[in-house]
């Protein structure tokens, strides 16, 4: 039996390392309960200036740079500060956060922590769904999607659903504002942050970051809510070690 577990506990570091080292990674939706399905009109909206902002490549760094290593003591900038949502009954992700640069970076935060928990590609898939406008690219498709798919593969395990003895965690350290159009209510938003597995008193973490095109727009209820947006989806961020000299070298700025 205990051999076993020690063959189990292997394959599944192998799974989160792979994971962290970028295999396999991979370049509709329905809005949330209650905000109607034309949550943004889509009218004068800089396209082209969304696709470039959006598909602009980001810096690149060693794989192993994912993995804990020596912090650094410089900094890309002061904290952002992040608003609470405003709504969170009835979500599958918080949302409600404000038309401002933090409140883009608050809600890829929440989407983030919602859709990795576990582990599993399914709550990954549901979580971006919730909060995705029509037209925003597929959740099939979305880089973090496919990294939980093939975490699973690598590791062993079932491909969707709870695992027994196992814990996937997501905690936000850092983000950064790739750029903004559309007088601020279209952002390109990064969020950096430490993922960690446990599995049967076993422990695994490394740096996972991503990014995400939001569109900020009154919904059919009044509410101000951040949207994945539709049009092209934002380029991958480098998975980095959070606060470490690439993370600074890169632009992320510490969260509070």
């Amino acid at each position: 039996m205990l051999s076993g577990i020690t063959v189990a506990v292997v394959a599944l570091v192998a799974g989160l390392v792979a994971l962290l080292l970028g295999v396999g990674r991979d370049a509709g939706p329905t809005p949330l309960p209650g905000t109607g399905a034309a949550a943004l009109d889509g009218k004068g909206w800089d396209l082209a200036a969304q696709t470039a902002l959006a598909t602009r490549a980001m810096p690149q760094f060693p794989r192993s740079a994912s993995q804990p290593h020596t912090l650094s003591s410089d900094s890309a900038g002061p904290p952002f500060s992040l608003p609470a949502p405003g709504v969170i009954a009835g979500r599958y992700v918080p949302g409600g956060f404000p038309a401002t640069v933090e409140g883009a970076i608050a809600q890829q935060a929440a989407l983030m922590v919602a859709g990795l928990a576990g582990g599993d590609p399914d709550t990954y898939a549901a979580a971006y769904t919730s909060v995705a406008l029509p037209g925003a690219p597929a959740a099939a498709a979305a880089r973090l999607t496919a990294e939980l798919r093939v975490f699973r593969s690598r590791a062993g395990l079932p491909a969707t659903g709870p695992i027994a003895g196992m814990q996937v965690t997501y905690s936000p350290t850092s983000a950064l504002v790739k750029g903004t159009t559309d007088g601020g209510r279209y952002a390109v938003v990064c969020v950096l942050g430490e993922l960690t597995v446990q599995y049967h008193g076993q422990i695994a973490s490394g740096g996972i970051g991503d990014c995400q095109a939001l569109r900020s727009g009154l919904t059919a209820d009044g509410a101000t809510e951040w949207r994945v947006s539709p049009g092209a989806a934002a380029a991958s961020s480098p998975d980095l070690w959070p606060g470490t000299a690439e993370a600074v070298a890169a632009g992320f700025r510490p969260l509070t």
